[in-house]
């Protein structure tokens, strides 16, 4: 298939863990990929797609950020999304009353904010065109 009739998928957190399995699975089965972490990482883990078959762009930006979010969303270049896979997050992994309040605001703008965010600016065009998952 050339790049214009693949089918894309956007997975976020795929630098490592379930997101890089998520992206893999996506890339051996047929679609391009748009891949996100706020890790250098990312470059490397678009590298192993590629190898699969797949065209990848990578983007290493902040999700817990508009700023981030816009960032990635710009990345698909206008093209359909297919499927989102909405998978970056984090946690802090220490007792709750010991925890940074800063560090607690940022996993809650991954975690909620910016994934909220990213969906709707996906899940908006999907309706649109009344296609995606």
């Amino acid at each position: 298939m050339s790049a214009n009739t693949r089918q894309l998928a956007v997975v976020t957190g795929a630098s490592a863990g379930i997101g890089y399995e998520l992206a893999k699975i996506c890339a051996e089965n047929g679609y391009d990929l748009v891949v996100a972490a706020d890790q250098p990482e990312i470059d490397k883990a678009a590298e192993d797609f590629r190898a699969l078959g797949a065209a990848v762009d990578s983007v290493e930006a902040d999700l817990a950020t508009l700023e981030g979010v816009d960032k990635l969303y710009a990345a698909t270049k206008g093209r359909q999304v297919d499927a989102l896979l909405a998978n970056a997050g984090h946690g802090l992994g220490h007792a709750f009353l010991d925890q940074n309040f800063d560090e607690v605001r940022h996993v809650i703008d991954t975690n909620i904010t910016g994934t909220i965010y990213l969906l709707q600016k996906v899940g908006k065009d999907m309706r649109a065109r009344g296609q995606g998952r």
